[in-house]
């Protein structure tokens, strides 16, 4: 795609375009209009994914209880659901190679992640009240929202985070390790809290990271198309985490 030749170069550390502008010193008119873009394009992937959610979930609901083919529903289901995550799979990976190689547009491929999540995130609407769903997304909200006023209002330099989160991941990741061995329930709540802790850290530089992007002027569709992606995936992470502690407290099911 046009132009995007020289946005990667943010993605692959030689921001040659941040090299060639002055610093910024203040929060700027373009800025936020960069910024808000950014949100805009990121609220149509979530509402993609939220749409089919809801809709595939009441489907295979309604359709497994009002039909009389209820065996062959499940296999449908279950292979939409391995389908979905495969699919996942290779699309992070198109992704990441059409940003690496700056040629053509990440809209399609983000868009059919957010599909694929939204068949995913159907599992939760079929199980779960609607109003804990609601409920979690409500908090979610309001936790990016922070961080991102945070990150936005941030002068400073936000990498140590970024370092902090993945050191997180991975000292979460060997006592997980550990706790298939101890099968600790102390460890097991130690862990997740971790593993939540990393996300929110690495969300809020990424958040940072697309400001700082935004400041250096006039961004491409697409590089635009790829931060809303990037930030759309912290949510996702975020509000699977904050669904089952919601889940946990209201102790809420579909009957």
């Amino acid at each position: 795609m046009p132009g995007f030749e020289e946005d990667r170069d943010y993605f692959n550390g030689g921001n040659t375009k941040a090299k060639k502008l002055k610093p910024v010193t203040a929060v700027n008119d373009g800025t936020l209009v960069n910024f808000a873009k950014v949100f805009l394009y990121m609220f149509i992937y979530l509402a993609i994914t939220g749409v089919v959610a809801f809709g595939l979930g009441y489907w295979i609901w309604s359709s497994y209880v009002n039909s009389g083919y209820t065996d062959e529903i499940p296999t449908l289901y279950l292979g939409l659901i391995i389908g979905s995550a495969i699919a996942m799979v290779i699309l992070m990976l198109v992704i990441n190679f059409i940003v690496i190689r700056g040629k053509h547009s990440v809209l399609v491929p983000s868009i059919l992640y957010s599909i694929f999540v939204g068949v995913l995130l159907s599992t939760f609407t079929i199980f779960m009240d609607w109003k804990v769903i609601g409920v979690a997304f409500g908090i979610t909200a309001g936790i990016f929202a922070l961080m991102s006023l945070i990150a936005f209002l941030t002068k400073g330099n936000m990498w140590p985070l970024a370092i902090l989160g993945i050191g997180l991941i991975l000292g979460g990741g060997i006592l997980a390790l550990i706790n298939l061995l101890m099968r600790s329930t102390a460890l097991m709540w130690a862990v997740t809290f971790i593993i939540f802790a990393a996300i929110m850290f690495i969300a809020m530089f990424d958040v940072w990271n697309v400001k700082k992007i935004c400041e250096q002027g006039n961004m491409s569709k697409n590089l635009s198309y790829y931060c809303a992606f990037i930030m759309y995936v912290d949510f996702i992470n975020i509000f699977i985490r904050v669904l089952y502690f919601v889940a946990l407290i209201m102790g809420k099911s579909k009957s």
